[in-house]
């Protein structure tokens, strides 16, 4: 008998029970120390470590710790070894601060640019998506570090998500939004998954037993712990049934009384309560194991971390203007915009990590340049900036101009949506009138998602930065001055407007558009762009030949043709064969199925072999419930973006026709799509959210005001739009009522929650 069934066999059913629920923000329960306790931490690109001494919603104060690239920005590396890289670092980390589960990657689809957590995740293409995460998993694991891939599923919008319900069919979901989380756990086994907030079809995550059961488990081979995100966990004898092993954060007794009274009623079985409690030792014991005392050279850290922002930011434009020259003296440059100065690096929200002072652009540009700062932006300083800059120009018409601006922090974070892709007024208004007093400008931008540039259509050069950590303003001075050669490529489509999948102020959430998701959207309808997917310009340029496909493998020629070293990431994409019009069934034109970078030195080159997986020419049939290729001739291409195609060739496909694997796109969401009933006074339950019931009661309203306004004045920032404030407003909003109780330390108790359903249904 191994040591983990031995703990088990000698629990009783009450320290089975307390097991499936987590003890204080952090950490598991010990069953009365028969169990070695490990530790939780967020960390998707960095580590944000609490101890039970501070509030989990407290997400400005954690221990410090080095902050990488975001999920956006690493994202744009396309590199898995930088993924790797990264995973392992992070990893170094936790071990040396005793933390044994990173609560990360975050991997949901971008199914629209104005999800407020965009930053935190990858890419809008399931194949780039998994094959990152795998690789930042392998890194995490294989250093001693556990990984919590998250959130599990469809979770692609911040607006009602802890109520809301994403009603998608089978082969959307399969082809699009489980399919990254799949390659990463066929590739990669992290040792545990997050489920989300939101319900998939009516069903909460967390009690989605065909989610966390049937193609998890049965289908994908998952051998480690499903965890709830935290407070995620609704009805919890239904969510142990369905395949929740642990809930977290610890509720009080709250989720152990609904067990154990689930249990005695014989709703729950002790086989079930077994099952996951072996689950969750099996993970503790192996962790354990792999605890070590380390200790961390930060030092180092940053130089990761820097390696890291320099090869994710992406080149937009450029004429020639890039890189600046500093010259043997020191030359004259007009630094305008306070994100030189005061840089935004990091979103809000559970991933906001705490980190040492490093310098900024301005600093680092102060070093080769002899700088005149202009803060600028805000309208009682806009007038003063404008008048520096026309004495500047004045005098030296031939001074260029860097522009610094973007997304602020409260723009983007957790609990909430973006309304559009602008960046703030004052910004554009600024760079509005420099482009008034002088052309010789470019722009250095920040964000985690895409946004507006069209206002700056005259700028000689734009260099994207996205969010990329606490190295950024020595990434800024060495991509600006050629010290590091720009090689990011988009990992997002950046539109010019939104058309599909707008995050919906609804609680049903449909995915009608199916499986043309962002570039697969774009392409297939032929519509105009800002920068396409795969997007990404360089200092030098490459040149493509010999474009070879035998079987599943795939080679050809690059080479570096410019006076820089760079790389290059060669993106191959299949055409697929249209289905017939009149099938009803949608199939994206075009999809990304490798890719591979590749590090030339100028004037160097290399062959390159690429692999296509047995899902290149296969959609998800709902009729042979399995991936099935489709008959007909696809185009394979070669390309450095979706619409800047180098080579390409033609193979023929034996398959099945279309029409025998689905029916139309509207009979696929018919037979799948299930949406959640919503209640109204009289219905309302434990599963309801405050701000519905307000609507009802003007006791709850004023309840729900009253928790608002302690929250901000409770807050360091006192600011309703610090990203701090405005997730913690969001969860007592939006989050189902039982939730709130289970999150809250007692101070929403199941008596007080009674009253609040009676005074909402009160007739």
């Amino acid at each position: 008998m191994d040591k983990s069934q031995e703990i088990l066999n000698s629990l009783t059913i009450e320290e089975k029970i307390r097991l499936l629920n987590g003890k204080g923000n952090w950490y598991n329960y010990d069953a009365s120390g028969k169990l070695p306790v490990i530790c939780m931490s967020d960390g998707p690109h960095g580590l944000r470590h609490q101890t039970d001494q501070e509030n989990f919603a407290d997400i400005n104060h954690s221990r410090m710790a080095t902050c990488f690239p975001t999920g956006s920005a690493i994202a744009s590396t396309w590199n898995v070894e930088a993924l790797h890289k990264m995973g392992a670092a992070i990893a170094a980390e936790a071990q040396a601060d005793d933390v044994q589960i990173i609560l990360g990657c975050g991997m949901n689809i971008k199914r629209s640019p104005l999800c407020g957590r965009n930053f935190e995740y990858y890419s809008e293409d399931p194949l780039l998506t998994g094959e990152l995460a795998a690789s930042y998993i392998q890194g995490a694991q294989e250093n001693g570090t556990g990984t919590c891939p998250k959130h599990f599923a469809l979770n692609n919008q911040e607006k009602y998500r802890q109520s809301s319900s994403s009603n998608a069919d089978e082969r959307t979901m399969r082809e699009i939004y489980l399919a990254g989380f799949e390659r990463a756990v066929r590739k990669a086994q992290p040792v545990s998954i997050m489920c989300s907030y939101n319900m998939i079809n009516g069903i909460y995550a967390s009690a989605n037993k065909k989610l966390l059961t049937d193609i998890l488990r049965n289908d994908w081979g998952f051998k480690g712990i499903v965890i709830s995100d935290w407070g995620a966990d609704i009805n919890a004898p239904q969510s142990l049934k369905a395949g929740l092993d642990l809930a977290m954060p610890d509720s009080n007794g709250y989720l152990y009384n609904q067990l154990k009274q689930a249990y005695d009623n014989g709703q729950i079985t002790q086989q079930e309560i077994d099952t996951a409690c072996k689950r969750i030792i099996d993970t503790v014991l192996k962790l354990d194991e792999k605890k070590a005392k380390t200790t961390v050279d930060f030092k180092e850290q940053h130089k990761i971390a820097f390696e890291l922002a320099c090869e994710s930011a992406v080149l937009l434009k450029n004429d020639g203007f890039l890189p600046l020259n500093p010259g043997s003296t020191k030359q004259k440059l007009l630094v305008v915009g306070e994100l030189a100065e005061k840089m935004h690096f990091q979103g809000g929200g559970s991933s906001h990590i705490t980190t040492a002072e490093y310098p900024s652009a301005l600093d680092c540009l102060k070093n080769d340049f002899d700088v005149i700062y202009v803060p600028g932006y805000n309208k009682k300083r806009l007038q003063q900036a404008v008048q520096t800059i026309k004495q500047t120009v004045a005098q030296q018409p031939a001074i260029k101009v860097l522009y610094f601006c973007g997304l602020e922090q409260s723009y983007e974070g957790e609990g909430f949506d973006r309304t559009d892709m602008q960046i703030p007024a004052g910004h554009q208004e600024l760079y509005k009138e420099i482009i008034k007093i002088t052309k010789n400008i470019a722009l250095v931008t920040f964000g985690g998602s895409p946004i507006d540039l069209t206002f700056a259509n005259e700028a000689h050069a734009i260099l994207h930065m996205y969010l990329c950590g606490q190295a950024s303003g020595q990434a800024c001075h060495a991509l600006i001055t050629g010290l590091k050669n720009p090689s990011g490529k988009l990992a997002e489509t950046w539109p010019l407007k939104i058309t599909k999948g707008l995050p919906v102020n609804d609680y049903d959430v449909d995915y009608t558009e199916g499986t043309l998701v962002g570039y697969r959207w774009y392409e297939t309808a032929s519509l105009p762009v800002q920068y396409e997917f795969g997007y990404g310009l360089s200092y030098t340029s490459f040149e493509y030949s010999d474009l070879k496909v035998q079987s599943s493998k795939v080679t050809l020629t690059v080479k570096n043709t410019g006076n820089f070293d760079g790389y290059e990431t060669v993106q191959i994409y299949v055409k697929n064969p249209l289905p017939p019009q009149d099938s009803g069934i949608s199939r994206p034109g075009i999809e990304l199925r490798a890719f591979q970078k590749v590090f030339l030195k100028a004037g160097e080159q290399k062959q390159l072999s690429l692999q296509l997986d047995d899902r290149a020419f296969s959609i998800y049939s709902t009729k042979k419930n399995c991936f099935a290729a489709v008959d007909g001739k696809y185009e394979i291409c070669a390309a450095s973006s979706v619409r800047n195609i180098k080579l390409s060739t033609s193979v023929t496909i034996k398959g099945d026709k279309i029409t025998d694997l689905v029916d139309s796109d509207k009979e696929e969401q018919a037979k799948a799509i299930q949406k959640h009933p919503r209640h109204t006074k009289g219905e309302f339950t434990i599963t309801d959210s405050l701000v519905e019931m307000a609507q009802h009661s003007l006791f709850v309203k004023c309840l729900l005001a009253l928790f608002e306004f302690v929250i901000v004045m409770n807050s360091p920032s006192k600011n309703r739009n610090d990203p701090a404030v405005k997730i913690s407003i969001c969860c007592v909003r939006e989050n189902p009522l039982e939730s709130l109780v289970s999150i809250s330390g007692g101070l929403i108790s199941k008596k007080l929650a009674d009253r609040i359903i009676k005074s909402a249904n009160r007739k």
